[in-house]
């Protein structure tokens, strides 16, 4: 289960167990995020861990300059048909979140619905904060959307199960040695499909305290897309703007 991610985003599965994931959902969090930074209108802007490019189309329809990657072939096979439906320029390309093979600096790097978090070791989950701190024009901001790991842990529903695209989908949850871990079983008239996610919990003040070990300023943290305040008891999400200092 080390490296979960590989079969799980690659799969089909994938988009329908999230499907409430939405274009709308999408387009919440970025009405959020532009509101409360200030970008020129040509910005460069990176979307870490994209998917199938749900924020990356919509930053492109408003003329910023969108380059975005996934580890996964599926979702960007999805992005790429998003992309000329929209007739956008987003530049789409396939890599690790450990090693982006980019040499260019940007005015915003996203990192959203919690594309973190998946590695054993601190290193390589904070390998994009790493490669950000070096491609960030000084000024420039790092938007991170993350769960809330007390939320999580007060409000885990360890089994559920629903009917999607006429597959039953059954998800168990738990929380071990520090991380959450779900397994997801899809099941239809003919296969049944095992999935893996693990996702490390990081507190607020320790995501707060490594950011600024490398040079990121905390400007706004949210608890939720529609801009409330950060909790740590009630919040569901974890949406924190930094600024880079230098």
């Amino acid at each position: 289960m080390s490296e979960w991610f590989k079969d799980w985003f690659a799969s089909e599965d994938y988009l329908n167990v999230y499907s409430h994931r939405n274009k709308k959902d999408a387009d919440s969090l970025l009405k959020l995020i532009l509101s409360n930074i200030s970008i020129p209108q040509n910005a460069s802007i990176l979307d870490s861990a994209c998917g199938n490019g749900r924020h990356s189309e919509s930053l492109a329809s408003l003329g910023y300059n969108v380059f975005a990657f996934d580890l996964s072939k599926t979702l960007l096979q999805i992005a790429q048909k998003n992309k000329l439906n929209n007739n956008s320029n987003v530049k789409y390309f396939c890599s690790d979140i450990r090693n982006i093979p980019l040499n260019k600096s940007f005015d915003v790097v996203l990192n959203l619905f919690t594309s973190f978090g998946y590695f054993k070791s601190d290193k390589e989950n904070f390998a994009i904060v790493n490669f950000a701190s070096k491609s960030l024009k000084k000024g420039g901001y790092f938007i991170f959307d993350y769960l809330n790991p007390i939320y999580v842990e007060n409000n885990l529903v360890e089994y559920s199960e629903k009917i999607s695209d006429k597959k039953k989908i059954i998800e168990k949850r738990k929380i071990q040695s520090g991380r959450v871990e779900k397994e997801i079983e899809i099941i239809d008239d003919k296969f049944k499909h095992r999935y893996f996610e693990s996702v490390q919990l990081y507190s607020n003040q320790e995501i707060l305290t490594m950011f600024e070990n490398f040079g990121f300023h905390p400007l706004k943290n949210f608890g939720n897309f529609n801009g409330d305040v950060y909790n740590e008891n009630r919040s569901e999400r974890m949406i924190i703007v930094f600024e880079k200092k230098d």
